[in-house]
């Protein structure tokens, strides 16, 4: 374990849900916070993906509460389909239940961001109420593989992949292959083996069926006009110079949509950015930290 990791007071549980499903939580830091940070992972992946950044939050500032959880059919949480509309639902539940006071900073990486656009699709409200920072990382309003999407075939095609890979589960063991797909496709210029190898075991752990399920909502996935909701909240977004997933493109368009934002482009990294760039990200989420405790008076006013 590492230096940072003994410093980080840390607890797992798990959060029920109404269709006998459950969500995986863990959680770093303060027990009684002036400000609470929730991390969302992204596809395929697992809140083990933001661990490093948790680690690192926590150790620079003991009186942060750092929360991050697995989506469903993801990680340790239920092996349930879902939907984007699905994962926001469980995400309000959980800010209400488990955070049900004080300011959020918002981390969203991927699909985790998706998610958090969702969650302004269906519960503007608690986006209004409840967030005083969000951090877009690696993610995008919508138009995911715009560059195919043209191609004659492409939906055919995707639905035919879709399809496939709610048949096939990655082994458990971190292969050559697989590492170096996941090195060409979705990390940068000098990736460490370690994160490789870490993407890939997520990978493993996560239900295929909803992993299809959610490639097909994460496809139809358009929330370019909720974006607006964001304005007046302190808002990073953050990319990749050779992300191709997740393009420097979408992050501009989001950064265009969301008044008053800025985007920061990473020369040389991918889409794991919560790996490549974990110094930055953690960085940027403190700055947000930092901020919101300034808004705390004014929130609590307001919630008065």
């Amino acid at each position: 374990m590492s230096k940072v990791a003994r410093i980080a007071k840390r607890m797992e549980y798990r959060f029920p849900r109404p269709d006998d499903a459950w969500l995986h939580v863990t959680e770093w830091g303060s027990p009684q916070p002036d400000v609470t940070i929730v991390l969302a992972h992204g596809w395929t992946l697992s809140s083990q993906g933001w661990e490093d950044v948790a680690e690192i939050l926590v150790a620079a500032d003991p009186t942060l509460r750092v929360l991050a959880y697995d989506h469903r059919g993801h990680g340790k949480s239920a092996k349930t389909v879902a939907s984007l509309d699905i994962l926001a639902d469980d995400l309000a539940a959980l800010i209400e239940a488990v955070v049900p006071v004080g300011p959020i900073v918002f981390g969203g990486h991927s699909m985790g961001g998706m998610t958090m656009m969702a969650l302004a699709e269906r519960h503007p409200r608690l986006v209004a109420e409840r967030l005083v920072g969000v951090a877009f990382v690696s993610t995008a309003a919508g138009n995911l593989l715009g560059q195919y999407r043209s191609l004659p075939g492409f939906h055919r095609f995707a639905a035919a992949a879709l399809a496939l890979s709610a048949r096939v589960k990655l082994p458990s063991r971190p292969l050559f292959l697989a590492r170096q797909g996941t090195r060409r496709g979705l990390f940068g210029a000098r990736p460490r083996r370690h994160d490789m190898n870490r993407a890939v075991l997520q990978a493993a752990q996560a239900h295929p069926r909803c992993v299809a399920a959610l490639g097909a909502s994460i496809l139809e996935h358009d929330r370019h006009v909720v974006l607006s909701s964001f304005a007046g909240l302190d808002v990073v977004v953050m990319t990749g110079s050779r992300d191709r997933l997740t393009t420097v493109e979408h992050a501009r368009i989001i950064g265009q949509h969301v008044a008053g934002s800025r985007v920061l482009i990473f020369r040389d990294s991918g889409h794991y950015l919560p790996y490549e760039r974990r110094e930055e990200v953690t960085a940027q989420l403190l700055g947000m930290a930092t901020k919101a405790r300034v808004a705390v008076p004014d929130w609590a006013g307001a919630a008065g």
